[in-house]
């Protein structure tokens, strides 16, 4: 078997309704919005696109390039220059030597930059599913078998208020949700500066949360690495702690992502788990975390080490060192939010994780995959993915750049 042709489709996601109401872009709009609106609005739109692997044997395999500027640090251009460069040495490669596949993208991205790897991630998810539709078998058991395929989910959420952050949180859990992103540092980053008023707001609404959220729910405090230095952060949390203690609360990414010194001298500081998320990036900056015992979790995003192989490797990792996994959403349409169900079937210590980003969307090129219901999610025994697509409607959904 050889590939013949890999297509790209950029996207312009839409998101129904009020796009901004559930994120913290703009604090005003969320002045007495209700619990469900909040939960509803959750995500920008993003950019994304599709890729589309075809074969001489007729078969397609289909992946997800989730793109977000301010976060992965480019776009739909970068992708689309990415994916030419990689076109022209997969072109006639075997699409099962998943190994090889890389092997080919790395001697084209040199260094390995950041920037490439959704590209990477892209076309490693069209080839895992390619492989699973050759083998008739679904993709985690070509990662090596699922311990599960029912999963808990997480989700994260924004609140103006300390009262409306506890609404929301509470409409989760009436949803059967096991676990709660409490995301803090929007004002600092609107700021663009540390102030103590938006420090004293963030704590007011972690400390509501920690006082009232029942102690089987996961609360993980998200910063975005806006607490600046490992002083002011520890100050933030022991605040927190004088108030009440969640015995499920964990730290995620207080500092810079380089700054694995000071996440480190946290851990040791703090009687709360730390997790690591943007720090994250690829098997040796993994490595870098466990020398300097840094994390007692992480976030893995596939897209952002370069897709399920490279994934399985700092999963790998994190099981020998027992540091624990959680998987995120970008968001990605369906397809995507499938692959990462079907990577944490494969992780043996569950924690809950994020895979609803698709749902925010207006419409969708794709069919079949995840089925969501009463705070998990479910996956099949389809082939690949078990995800279809539409052509004519990703023709028709494809927008210029």
């Amino acid at each position: 078997m050889k590939i013949t042709n890999i297509e790209y489709y950029p996207l312009q996601l839409t998101v129904a309704g009020d796009s901004e109401i559930g994120t913290d872009e703009d604090p005003s709009r969320q002045v007495g919005a209700s619990a469900e609106s909040m939960a509803a609005q959750r995500y920008k739109a993003p950019e994304t696109g599709v890729i589309l692997i075809r074969t001489d044997d007729g078969l397609v395999g289909i992946g997800d390039g989730a793109t977000l500027p301010h976060y992965l640090g480019h776009g739909i251009g970068s992708m689309v220059d990415w994916m030419a460069r990689f076109r022209t040495v997969l072109i006639g490669a075997d699409p099962l030597n998943i190994a090889g596949i890389h092997q080919l993208m790395e001697a084209v991205a040199d260094r390995n930059p950041a920037g490439c790897r959704p590209a990477q991630a892209a076309i490693d998810m069209a080839i895992y599913d390619l492989a699973g539709k050759v083998h008739n078998c679904p993709v985690f058991d070509l990662l090596g078998g699922a311990y599960r395929t029912s999963l808990d989910l997480q989700t994260q959420m924004h609140g103006q208020t300390p009262e409306q952050q506890l609404e929301v949180c509470r409409h989760y859990i009436d949803k059967g949700y096991k676990a709660l992103k409490v995301k803090i540092g929007g004002q600092i980053r609107r700021d663009g500066c540390l102030t103590s008023s938006a420090v004293l707001a963030d704590q007011a609404k972690v400390e509501i949360v920690a006082q009232h959220v029942p102690h089987n729910i996961q609360v993980d405090v998200d910063a975005n690495q806006t607490l600046s230095s490992p002083k002011t952060a520890i100050s933030f949390f022991e605040g927190v702690l004088r108030s009440a203690h969640h015995p499920n609360m964990s730290i995620e990414q207080p500092l810079h992502h380089l700054d694995l010194v000071g996440h480190a001298f946290m851990r040791r500081a703090l009687p709360l788990p730390m997790i690591l998320d943007e720090s994250v990036t690829s098997p040796a900056a993994m490595m870098q975390i466990v020398r300097l015992d840094a994390a007692d979790r992480i976030v893995l995003k596939p897209n952002r080490v370069g897709g399920l192989f490279q994934a399985q490797k700092i999963i790998s990792i994190c099981e020998a060192n027992g540091i624990g996994v959680s998987l995120d959403t970008m968001p990605f349409t369906v397809l995507g939010n499938t692959m990462l169900c079907h990577l944490a079937a494969t992780i043996k210590t569950h924690y809950p994780l994020d895979a609803e980003g698709h749902t925010f969307f207006e419409e969708s090129p794709f069919h079949g995959g995840l089925t969501l219901s009463n705070g998990q999610v479910h996956i099949s025994r389809e082939a690949g993915f078990g995800v279809e697509i539409d052509e004519q409607k990703l023709e028709n959904m494809k927008c210029k750049i």
